[in-house]
């Protein structure tokens, strides 16, 4: 029987198995890419490691008397929002300021401003609802119950959390229908549009507008500079209550005018 011999290696067949072992290497190291290593960020993780987004420095005199307020006169960061009920973006939003209120306590304080938009039919019945609601005192009551059933705006909807929240519902019907709370809502649609502020939400936190349902990050920055700006007023004598007319004494009552090439864009 002929036995079998071993033929030596080609040079070319060595070089091919060579090749193949180096392609091999890479492909496992690109199939384990989504693990995080030190120096191998997920694309993912350097997104959500980028700086909070800069926010304008102006700051705008924005008026909170008479406006439904959640949070103590000394709190040293008022939050003024303008916002829509039936906005998707403004319920998501008032997840944020709920849990900003949270995180700060009494170092922060809400105050609400209507701005239901024309192109939203419910809007306008919500914000006169939770206006009505507030001549009961349950403005906040009511503010939460819209924002979280803000698919849910029409009449029967609107008296049924008017029932849910106990107030006396042919009083809230009259103080619904009442111009006096229409008029309110037309007066804070035209502070936004005064302010710049045409979409909705918008935030101006001790003065300084911030725009849309952002992450809560970038609310927090904004926050905590206003926060030790304000402390820096305590410290040098300003009493906590003070605070904000002093923050907003010298802002600004109009935006200001955009050119005539930007507005047309």
């Amino acid at each position: 029987m002929a036995q079998e011999h071993s033929q030596p290696m080609k040079p070319n067949v060595i070089v091919a198995l060579l090749v193949g072992l180096v392609l091999g290497f890479v492909g496992g190291r690109a199939a384990s890419g989504s693990k995080a290593t030190p120096g191998n960020t997920p694309p993912v993780a350097q997104a959500a490691n980028k700086p909070a987004r800069a926010v304008d420095p102006t700051v705008f005199k924005v008026p909170v008397d008479g406006a439904p307020t959640k949070g103590s006169v000394n709190a040293l960061v008022t939050i003024v929002e303008f916002s829509d009920y039936e906005c998707p973006f403004c319920s998501r939003a008032h997840n944020t300021v709920e849990q900003l209120q949270k995180d700060y306590g009494s170092k922060l304080r809400v105050v609400m401003r209507q701005n239901p938009l024309s192109f939203h039919p419910h809007a306008k019945p919500a914000a006169l609802a939770a206006l009505a609601a507030g001549e009961q005192g349950k403005y906040w009551d009511m503010h939460d119950l819209l924002f979280a059933n803000n698919k849910k705006l029409d009449g029967d909807s609107l008296e049924g959390y008017a029932k849910q929240i106990g107030l006396d519902v042919a009083k809230w019907k009259a103080d619904m229908a009442d111009s006096r709370l229409s008029a309110t809502i037309d007066k804070e649609q035209a502070l936004a549009q005064q302010l710049g502020a045409s979409g909705t939400p918008a935030f101006f936190i001790n003065g300084r507008f911030l725009s849309g349902a952002q992450p809560i990050d970038n609310f927090k920055a904004l926050i905590d500079e206003e926060l030790a700006k304000a402390e820096g007023l305590v410290k040098s004598g300003v009493a906590p209550s003070q605070v904000y007319a002093r923050t907003i004494e010298k802002g600004l009552e109009r935006a200001p005018s955009r050119p005539a090439q930007q507005q047309a864009e």
